[in-house]
């Protein structure tokens, strides 16, 4: 059945603001459902009508807002980062006021996002030169006499390039709302070549403010009521539970085989799915995160064949997140496409997949994470929905400029031929050998700590490793109605000062502890790093054996 039929609602799509009023009798699920009763809508609007009795004579309290805005999570930013935050200010303040440092650390290791500049990767040269110049008015820039003592003669005709296709202005102004034409022609060619000639529409391309915009719309798309439902890996990256949760939709969870690599189990997938039907759950999505965030798996291209066909059959809607396609560390492991995997099966040229991959800037060797800049591929999806679509991008005017050059300057480098490439190709490797061996670093000294298990990062910036969790601080846990992993990853940031995430922000098999860490900081602080985990953690164990 075409998306438009399954998703009437989609013909009247009104922008979001509009499509949130209409659901806020719904509350997110916390748990394996989520629920909407007549009984809480009605509790909710008498909360809304007795406003002006509340203690603080506000109109907006936490008991008037949105409810499923209070109870989404968003692990990678939560509590133990706030913590993180407020220890890194009292260090500062500190060493200004040259008082006493309390702590046994002088600064925090931030390994909690991926946030590869925050932690000391240089960003590479030329797409810089490009964008200053894109950036800069022409006679300050490229009309400068002197411009070519300052730049390389290719980074100015690409700037040029771009001046002319932003109507010769620059960043400064609006553009298209699904990106800029050539900057979309770049991603298109870029994923022709990918996948081996397979044809890509740069009409069907939208460039957005980092693959999570993209996601966060589509999701507004196919969330049509309570009832919709998303297949989600378990682990999974803690945006779509958030988004699902916002808006009001249903989390359908299938787990990775951890002993397997973290691998994808088609069995599972088929018992997610049914659990789900059995439960009155239409689901309308899956979600395929590879490379893998938390898990670091890069997936075989029997997986993909077999994940796309499963979506074929069963008229689900494929969002692939793709941000990390450029991260794969395993020699033995190749990124095979979503788009791609459709064509090898013979899907894509039959109509029969229905499928949104994602991609961002803010990855792969390029790490421009304040950039926002990323594009989504639709792929088999209803034209009239993409209009719709269009008309939700077209809400928000259009991408920040400046994410969209940065889109094309990764998608489309120096030409071969130019002085650049041989410089721009050099920095690239420099950047993906050093996190080759820092994955290593990370993942083979996590495994080796007694009561830890690491599974190796093949791709990504992530290691997930398990943990034998000591009694007394699941006990010392519930009592303070925190999850053991947050228990110790507190413990972790205000004895060694590294900041991690909970496995329990990104889900995880019942009785299972752990964290996710990245491995962006630099080579030697990460095996610093781990040393200091090993350490803590027997005494940690010391601390609550009992």
């Amino acid at each position: 059945m075409p998306l438009m039929m399954r998703f009437p609602f989609l013909s009247s799509l009104e922008p979001a603001v509009s499509l949130a009023s209409r659901r806020l009798g719904i509350r997110a699920c916390t748990g394996r459902q989520a629920q909407i009763s007549t009984r809480q809508s009605s509790t909710a609007a008498s909360k809304v009508e007795d406003h002006s009795n509340n203690a603080s004579g506000k109109r907006l309290t936490l008991d008037t807002i949105r409810s499923s805005i209070v109870t989404m999570e968003y692990a990678v930013r939560g509590q133990v980062v706030v913590e993180a935050d407020k220890i890194k200010n009292e260090l500062a303040n500190a060493a200004k006021s040259n008082g006493e440092n309390k702590y046994p650390f002088d600064h925090i290791v931030y390994t909690n996002i991926g946030n590869p500049h925050s932690v000391g990767q240089m960003p590479l040269n030329w797409p810089r030169k490009v964008l200053s110049l894109v950036d800069l008015p022409r006679k300050d820039g490229v009309d400068n006499p002197n411009v070519l003592q300052l730049y390389p003669a290719d980074a100015v005709e690409r700037a040029i390039e771009m001046k002319d296709d932003l109507g010769g202005n620059g960043s400064g102004a609006y553009s298209h709302s699904q990106g800029a034409k050539m900057f979309r022609v770049d991603v298109a060619t870029f994923i022709d070549e990918r996948d081996g000639g397979v044809v890509s529409d740069p009409d069907s391309i939208f460039l957005t403010n980092g693959a999570s915009q993209g996601i966060s719309m589509i999701l507004n798309a196919l969330i049509a009521n309570e009832k919709s439902g998303v297949l989600i890996p378990i682990p999974q990256y803690p945006l779509y539970s958030a988004t699902i949760d916002l808006l009001g939709g249903q989390k359908v969870g299938y787990y990775l085989d951890e002993e397997q690599h973290w691998g994808l189990d088609m069995k599972e997938l088929q018992r997610a799915l049914d659990d789900a039907k059995a439960d009155g759950i239409d689901v309308t999505t899956l979600v395929l995160i590879n490379p893998g965030n938390p898990t670091g798996q890069v997936l075989t291209r029997e997986n993909m064949h077999d994940v796309v066909k499963f979506c074929a059959n069963n008229k689900i809607v494929l969002l692939a997140d793709e941000v990390y396609q450029e991260n794969v560390y395993d020699p033995d492991a190749e990124f095979v496409s979503a788009k791609r995997a459709a064509h090898e099966t013979g899907l894509l040229e039959q109509n029969e997949i229905e499928l949104v991959s994602f991609h961002s800037v803010s990855k792969g060797v390029w790490g421009e994470c304040g950039r926002r800049g990323g594009y989504m591929e639709l792929v088999g999806i209803d034209p009239a929905v993409k209009d719709q679509l269009y008309k939700l991008a077209s809400s928000n005017l259009c991408a920040c400029t400046d994410g969209q050059i940065m889109t094309s300057l990764m998608v489309r480098g120096p030409d071969k031929s130019s002085e650049s490439y041989e410089i721009h190709e050099n920095q690239k490797k420099t950047i993906i050998e050093s996190l080759k061996k820092r994955s290593k670093i990370v993942s083979q000294g996590l495994d080796s700590i007694p009561g830890f298990s690491c599974q190796p990062a093949q791709g990504a910036m992530y290691c997930f490793p398990s943990i034998d969790m000591p009694p007394g601080a699941i006990k010392e846990a519930k009592q303070q109605n925190i999850s053991p992993d947050t228990l110790y990853a507190l413990s972790l940031l205000r004895k060694t000062g590294i900041c991690v995430v909970p496995a329990s922000g990104f889900g995880q098999r019942e009785g299972r502890h752990g964290f996710r860490t990245t491995f962006l900081p630099s080579e030697e602080e990460m095996a610093r790093a781990v040393d200091m985990i090993g350490k803590h953690y027997a005494d940690f164990c010391k601390e609550f054996k009992e």
